[in-house]
């Protein structure tokens, strides 16, 4: 009978792994028709769009097999090919109504960083100001880079004293300074991304290891700045200043 039981068990947890897989494309299914009605929603145009694009690959493909004496064959992928041409529409346009949606929110380019693919390490709000101007720290294998959102000429004071504490725990290191916005010289969230991606690679991950353990040391404003009101009498760090 023990040894029944303890046969059991695997069987069970195989049985729980196979229900758990079982539900990961019902989950997909179930993000990608939210991701649908919420995208609609604030976008009058993605179904004709979607048709569009849907209805071009397919006449790609179509013509493409008359030309070649297939039509059959061809019309096949056609209509595989536009399904896939219409999710890419749906895909850029549901990822700019979420950038959209987001945009001009403080913290914005952090949670836009967060979601890239490669090796970011996002410390959002390493500085700021009481009318929401902050600055980001990310680390990666192109060096530092610290993204400021906000009215340039008051982020330039918090992007200069971080380019100076940067330098004071790891000298020597790139630093790279992005102004997230839609004015000149500042980078429209949409395409942050893309800016990222162009910049280029000149460490490897175990220097970018070492950047990052020597920036911990920097913290963030939250932690920076006490609870509260300043006990009486009692003054802050030299260097740290209040946000204005």
């Amino acid at each position: 009978m023990a040894r029944a039981s303890a046969n059991s068990r695997p069987a069970g947890r195989r049985s729980g792994a196979a229900t758990d897989a079982s539900d990961v494309p019902k989950k997909r299914r179930a993000q990608i028709r939210e991701a649908f009605r919420i995208t609609r929603a604030r976008d009058r145009r993605l179904v004709p769009a979607m048709t569009l694009g849907g209805l071009i690959t397919f006449a790609v493909f179509e013509g493409a097999g008359w030309g070649l004496g297939q039509p059959i064959v061809f019309t096949v992928f056609g209509v595989i090919g536009g399904i896939l041409g219409a999710f890419i529409v749906f895909g850029r346009r549901a990822q700019a109504a979420a950038y959209a949606e987001i945009e001009g929110q403080p913290g914005a380019a952090a949670a836009v960083i967060s979601t890239l693919r490669g090796d970011w390490r996002v410390t959002p709000t390493v500085a700021g100001t009481r009318a929401m101007d902050v600055v980001h720290r990310v680390v990666g294998k192109p060096g530092v880079i610290l993204i400021g959102e906000g009215d340039p000429n008051r982020l330039a004071p918090l992007i200069t004293d971080q380019q100076k504490r940067i330098n004071r725990v790891a000298s020597g290191t790139h630093v790279e300074v992005i102004y997230v916005g839609n004015g000149p010289g500042q980078v429209p969230l949409r395409k942050l991304p893309g800016r990222l991606s162009r910049l280029p690679r000149r460490y490897r991950g175990a220097t970018v290891d070492q950047i990052e353990n020597r920036l911990r040391a920097l913290g963030t404003l939250a932690n920076a700045l006490p609870k509260g009101p300043l006990p009486k009498g009692m003054r802050l760090p030299r260097g740290l200043r209040l946000p204005r």
